[in-house]
């Protein structure tokens, strides 16, 4: 049988405008043993306006042919497919994302779900729901079209949501699963975001290894992390500080939080085709690249030989 997980790298970070950055990222993946990338679409530069600048999609697409990798693509977290004041500009952004992909050769496009203020959730919940799959479905419909598939990634408890002035369904991982059943896009799955998850399950109280395995159908691409699951509920000033204290979205390498991902992955019949994408910060991987990698294709293995 085929493994369901067939490739493991890590996200690429922002190429500020400079590709000979990315260029020299992607070979050093490969050096390393990866098996596939995540290219980061902000600050390539190759979109602009929700338009495709044709040289700057040629000159990358020419840079990632270069590399015996299996791609995939983050879309700007700040598309929000429940965002009624700017409707159309979210569907733009999302679908130019999508088109990016396709011509780069990126198979699968990470997108965050939808957000709103805590009180229009709670005013207008059902309609809300009804909102981004009415917004989401043309762009399913034109991911379809371009054979690539949107990765629908459970969110963090972000700065906004901690401060009260945003939440999201996608917090839970079971209720991403309920919104992508009622979706049943066959150009749309989950993406993981294992320590998203751990952040969630500690602020909201579930358990985080169930909520995953609930997801696990529509799992067809995650990101690798370790996080407390602790919220960043006191004021902080650097990145560092948070890693010090061991709170919010830490992107750590695995072991450095809570997250125990052997029984996670003996939980996780995901999808065939899925890639384990690894996200840790800058600061970690000057010292733990190598180990975390290791970590992911661990993880994986145990994975594919769960479902095997």
């Amino acid at each position: 049988m085929t493994d369901r997980i067939i490739a493991t790298g890590f996200n690429t970070g922002g190429a500020e405008g400079d590709l000979t950055r990315l260029a020299a990222r992607l070979a050093h993946m490969e050096e390393i043993g990866c098996t596939g990338a995540e290219i980061t679409a902000v600050g390539l530069d190759a979109v602009i306006a929700c338009r495709l600048i044709p040289d700057r999609v040629a000159a990358l697409r020419q840079i990632m042919a270069a590399h015996d990798l299996a791609y995939s693509m983050h879309a700007p977290i700040a598309i929000n497919l429940m965002d009624e004041d700017h409707a159309g500009l979210m569907q733009r952004a999302a679908i130019v994302s999508l088109e990016l992909a396709a011509e780069i050769g990126a198979k699968a496009v990470v997108i965050h779900p939808g957000r709103v203020h805590p009180k229009d959730w709670v005013d207008c919940q059902a309609q809300l729901y009804q909102f981004e799959l009415e917004q989401l479905g043309p762009v399913a419909d034109r991911a379809a079209e371009l054979g690539v598939q949107i990765a629908y990634e459970n969110i963090s408890p972000n700065r906004r949501v901690i401060a009260g002035e945003e939440t999201s369904y996608s917090l839970d991982p079971r209720l991403l699963a309920q919104q992508l059943d009622r979706l049943n896009h066959d150009a749309v799955m989950a993406c993981l975001d294992i320590s998203h998850a751990q952040q969630g399950a500690v602020l909201w109280g579930f358990d985080m290894i169930g909520a995953c395995a609930a997801l696990a159908p529509w799992i067809g691409h995650i990101h690798f992390s370790d996080s407390t699951g602790l919220p960043s509920t006191f004021p902080w000033t650097h990145e560092g500080e948070r890693h010090f204290f061991g709170v919010g979205d830490m992107h750590a390498p695995a072991g450095f939080g809570a997250v125990d991902f052997e029984a996670l992955a003996a939980r996780l019949p995901v999808r065939q085709g899925t890639r384990v994408v690894i996200e840790i910060k800058r600061n970690f991987l000057a010292h733990a690249e190598a180990q975390t990698l290791r970590a992911a294709q661990g993880f994986s293995q145990i994975v594919n030989e769960v479902q095997a």
